[in-house]
């Protein structure tokens, strides 16, 4: 059975990796290419890793 949860955390990350892509343009007009990247990568990694975990513990054992 799987872990609503979870569910739920996927569902929230998906949307921070895919509301980061279409901010990019935005962001970049204020703060710089540099502070831009290094700011898209660190919200990137962070999904990445809360994918990891959520799916590490979709289903109930």
């Amino acid at each position: 059975m799987l872990r609503t949860r979870s569910v739920i955390g996927l569902a929230v990350c998906l949307a921070i990796a895919l509301g980061g892509i279409f901010v990019i343009p935005g962001f970049e007009s204020r703060a710089g290419f540099g502070v831009t990247f290094w700011t898209m990568a660190a919200l990137e990694l962070l999904a990445m890793v809360g994918v990891a975990y959520f799916v590490l513990n979709l289903h109930e054992e």
